[in-house]
């Protein structure tokens, strides 16, 4: 769960505050943990999956987007996480003037959900199915600590989902999923907490 949220297993240049901070919203606010599906993922790469997506909603100041080491291992979830950066209902969200950090956990829950159903579906597509079901000795962050043979095979792996994930990504799909995502996010948010408000 979000307890294994680490400084070692994000992909982004983080501070302990940041991790200290997801965490304790998240314990605040676990009865929405639901939203989080991990999907063919195990559940700690789910919950780092949806910690950095929170970390794009910080202010631009406070993102430093990537360790330069971790973007050679990480290239195909770095791609996707500039997408979602760049997409207009992201940075709409990102910017709405009622936001609050409740509005974030949650976005950040739909959003790695949706990214993890994408994937999945680009993974069916193209045949990639390994990616899906890739179960190394260790979680799909902490892949580049593997032995030599398991860094070589997801490296393999990475350069050919971003050949795939670069096709897919010309295409509205995942513009729609995100758009989807934000929109599921902000009505809860507004049933949940800025009604309650008023």
């Amino acid at each position: 769960m979000y307890e294994e949220i680490t400084i070692d297993r994000s992909i982004f240049f983080i501070e302990q505050h940041h991790i200290d901070t997801y965490k304790i919203m998240a314990s605040k606010m676990k009865d929405y943990s639901y939203i989080l599906n991990e999907g063919s993922l195990n559940k700690d790469d789910a919950w780092m999956i949806a910690f950095n997506v929170w970390i794009l909603l910080l202010p631009d100041d406070d993102i430093f987007f990537g360790l330069e080491e971790k973007s050679l291992y990480y290239t195909s979830i770095f791609l996707i996480y500039n997408a979602v950066k760049e997409d207009l209902h992201f940075q709409k969200l990102k910017q709405r003037g009622d936001s609050s950090p409740e509005l974030f956990y949650l976005t950040s829950l739909y959003v790695a959900t949706g990214i993890i159903n994408w994937v999945s579906s680009v993974s069916e597509k193209y045949n990639l199915l390994h990616f899906n079901k890739m179960k190394f000795s260790r979680s799909y962050f902490d892949a580049p600590n593997g032995n030599e043979e398991e860094v070589k095979q997801f490296l393999a792996l990475q350069s050919k989902c971003v050949k795939a994930f670069v096709r897919e990504l010309k295409d509205d799909v995942f513009c729609h999923m995100i758009k989807k995502c934000c929109d599921d996010s902000y009505f809860l948010y507004v049933d949940k907490f800025l009604n309650q408000r008023v």
